[in-house]
């Protein structure tokens, strides 16, 4: 195509002069002509139209396969974008909630508990769901977690939903007397809460989540729970079931 139009320029160089001779003064002829396609070259597509989007597009001018393979490679992304999404979603919904009910039965328990040991346990307990619970709602703010998906940010701006068996949990222990049967119901309960938590931090690391913040997070309480877990076993065994 570069061929034809040097070709044709040269020859219409030589033609001016024979023109101008027989029929005349010549209009103006622009310096930078526009060059027509009337055959295009089909491996280049229809037009320099396309050639110029295929280039924005990321490929060659020839590359005809260009549009596809882009659309793959956005389409991918977004997808994944979406699922990580909700996936942070629903580890940081999961996690408030267990939370939430293990900070409510551990203000129970400072409250009533009588072995001096897991009074003790309920004020490290407390301190650590606040804690996270105040992690995981700054999520909402998109100014200082610019990382966090928008499946987080939601989940955390809203009000966790507690499972019923957990919530009727917790209200069992408001109404229970302080003794040594509430101490034991509440060690049992801080167990299944502990399991639960320690559950959501393991499928959540496994699944190779893109949010660096959560993961780090999981991490971290993954090792917490772990040691608050074996407190709670010894003193289950110290109290008897």
């Amino acid at each position: 195509m570069t061929r034809r139009l040097i070709a044709a320029g040269i020859a219409a160089v030589f033609a001016l002069p024979a023109l101008a001779q027989s029929q005349g003064p010549v209009g103006t002829i622009p310096a930078n002509p526009q060059p027509t396609e009337t055959q295009p070259n089909q491996g280049l597509g229809q037009n320099a139209q396309q050639r110029e989007q295929r280039t924005q597009q990321g490929g060659a001018p020839q590359d005809t396969q260009t549009p596809a393979r882009q659309g793959q490679a956005n389409s991918a992304p977004a997808g994944m974008g979406q699922q990580q999404s909700q996936v942070d979603r629903q580890y940081v919904q999961q996690v408030l909630a267990i939370s939430t009910v293990s900070l409510q039965q551990s203000n129970f328990a400072l409250a009533k508990a009588q072995n001096p040991r897991l009074k003790m346990f309920a004020e490290f307990e407390i301190g650590e769901q606040n804690t996270m619970q105040d992690i995981l709602h700054t999520y909402a703010d998109p100014a200082s977690t610019a990382s966090t998906t928008q499946g987080a940010q939601q989940a955390a701006s809203t009000a966790p939903e507690l499972p019923a068996q957990d919530a009727a949990a917790m209200e069992k222990l408001s109404k229970a007397q302080p003794g040594a049967a509430f101490d034991r119901d509440y060690v049992a309960m801080q167990i299944d809460g502990h399991q639960k938590l320690l559950a959501i931090q393991e499928r959540y690391l496994q699944g190779n989540p893109g949010n660096r913040e959560s993961a780090n997070v999981a991490k971290l309480a993954r090792s917490q729970i772990k040691e608050h877990l074996t407190m709670l076993q010894d003193m289950q065994k110290e109290l008897g079931k």
